[in-house]
């Protein structure tokens, strides 16, 4: 297989901060407030929950070398195998997010999340964004444990294979804690996604992109004035993969790109810098029924897309950027363009 040279790779560094955000309508990982049953070893059935998945998953504080001068101090969470597949846990390549957690459809999982962040005031507990769980095990704020407790998920994975992720849902301290550098990725795989041969391994790449204010010593900066509560927290700086200049070297080949939109409330318009459709092989639901092409593609707070790129008849020498583009809010709506995501109106901010 021919690959690329040092100086061709697929460039992120063209995300740009240029998106314009209207008021959010809608929030983007509502939890009703269900009443719900303490974790145990056993399901509704009164049979014993024995796991095919056993994870343990800590948030805890770490530093950084994300630009030139002082280290910037970081949340992440911290995971391992217990039992059960060895490569369910997977670090996201020189990232402090992560990890990305794959799992099959039909799995049975439990996760001991433990909250082991600084401060006393600091409660925590994870929402599976877009996964079907029961309610006692979807991360709601009324089961937030202080610094220093655990919580116990036990829930069989019953989703079709796509992307998946997960943050922390306590009220009131969501954005600061994904701000801070709670986010992962949960993959479901299934059969029907294995007979397509879709790209795997290192030709399946994660691309968390979030927008972060740093400040003069390089920390993170998050103003919980009253205008953000209400219209959503915008940076001025475009990480990927939490790096502010992600360049990732590629083969000349095919890619399975799997994008999230990790930011509190910008909405991004992302196409190619060279103008190239967009192929976009899934969404929230899962992989679509056929590809389809796009000149763009809109991805609102949460929203996650699936992307074939193929660069297989791309020269040695080529740079190919994926960039965010300057739109109205308006573009796209029922037209040939269309949006693959909520836009303006569809999307909202994590809060």
């Amino acid at each position: 297989m021919r690959t690329f040279s040092r100086r061709n790779f697929l460039q992120l560094t063209g995300l740009t901060a240029t998106a314009v955000l209207g008021g959010p309508a809608l929030a983007a990982c509502s939890t009703p407030p269900l009443p719900g049953l303490a974790p145990t070893d056993t399901q509704a059935d009164g049979s014993a929950f024995n796991p095919d998945l056993d994870l343990v998953l800590k948030a805890t504080a770490s530093e950084v070398a994300l630009l030139p001068g002082s280290t910037t101090r970081v949340w992440t969470y911290q995971g391992s195998v217990v039992s059960g597949d060895p490569g369910a846990v997977q670090a996201i390549p020189g990232s402090y997010l992560g990890p990305i957690i794959r799992v099959r459809r039909g799995q049975k999982v439990r996760v001991t999340f433990t909250n082991d962040l600084p401060g006393s005031d600091q409660a925590s507990i994870i929402h599976w964004h877009g996964l079907q769980v029961p309610a006692a095990m979807d991360g709601h704020p009324r089961d937030a444990v202080q610094p220093g407790q655990s919580f116990v998920y036990e829930f069989e994975v019953t989703d079709r294979a796509g992307t998946y992720w997960f943050h922390p849902h306590p009220h009131r301290l969501t954005a600061q804690q994904v701000i801070a550098g709670l986010a992962g990725l949960f993959i479901v795989s299934d059969d029907d996604a294995d007979h397509l041969a879709l790209p795997t391994g290192d030709y399946d790449l994660p691309l968390v992109i979030q927008d972060r204010v740093f400040d003069g010593d390089n920390q993170f900066a998050y103003g919980a004035d009253m205008m953000t509560a209400m219209m959503g927290f915008l940076g001025n700086r475009l990480l990927v993969n939490g790096q502010p200049d992600l360049s990732l070297p590629v083969a000349t080949r095919a890619y399975r790109l799997r994008m999230l939109n990790g930011s509190n409330a910008r909405i991004y318009k992302l196409a190619w810098s060279d103008g190239t459709p967009l192929t976009v092989i899934g969404t929230d639901d899962g992989l679509l029924d056929a590809p389809i092409e796009r000149p763009y593609v809109m991805l609102s707070p949460g929203e996650r897309l699936e992307v074939w790129a193929d660069l297989r008849d791309r020269a040695v020498g080529d740079e190919l950027r994926l960039i965010s583009q300057a739109f109205t809010g308006a573009e796209g709506v029922g037209s040939a363009g269309g949006m693959m995501g909520g836009g303006m109106m569809g999307g909202g901010m994590m809060g």
